[in-house]
């Protein structure tokens, strides 16, 4: 498949259907990290993960089109315009750095929360590869994350360590990695 180059987008702008197949891509990859985890019980979910994701690809997409208008200017004006769709990147990696700082907690020599942090950090570059247009990166991005994730669990289920409490769908997975299912 061949995807439009930033010079051609930057000439024409995404059009209505790239914006939202860009966004439901980014809201669909967002909430099915997301979903991990909630069923690990973590406070950073679905809902969380999805909306990560999708403010991300709509930055991206929102400095896309501040370099087309600024084209558009350049082009009727004749005045030479510079613009850096890459710093809305360098700006949306320190805003979701402090939210994932927030999930991160310290206590007793132990801390928690490192990949919830991980993970809004990873939901946000889904995000923004998706508000770019750049589709394989983002689902090889999808794969590994998702991979990372769910590998302890899908080890746990395959040797017998998965445990599920009777009285509701939570569970557990006893030591497969040295210690039960600590974030």
């Amino acid at each position: 498949m061949n995807y439009p180059s930033l010079a051609s987008i930057a000439d024409q702008g995404p059009d209505a259907s790239a914006v939202a197949l860009r966004l439901g891509v980014a809201a669909l990859l967002g909430s099915l990290v997301g979903w991990e985890r909630s069923r690990s019980d973590k406070p950073a979910d679905t809902r969380t993960m999805l909306l990560v994701s999708t403010g991300s690809a709509a930055f991206m997409l929102l400095g896309l089109r501040v370099l087309y208008d600024l084209r558009t200017v350049d082009q009727a004006s004749g005045v030479i315009l510079q613009a850096d769709p890459t710093r809305v990147l360098s700006y949306l990696i320190s805003g979701i750095g402090f939210l994932g700082g927030g999930a991160i907690l310290h206590s007793k020599k132990v801390v928690r929360g490192m990949t919830t942090a991980a993970t809004i950090w990873c939901t946000a570059a889904l995000g923004a590869a998706c508000g770019f247009g750049e589709f394989v990166l983002a689902g090889v991005l999808f794969a590994i994350v998702s991979g990372s994730l769910w590998g302890g669990w899908l080890w746990a289920w395959h040797t017998g360590k998965y445990e599920t409490n009777g009285y509701d769908d939570t569970h557990r997975v006893r030591d497969t990695l040295g210690a039960d299912n600590a974030d």
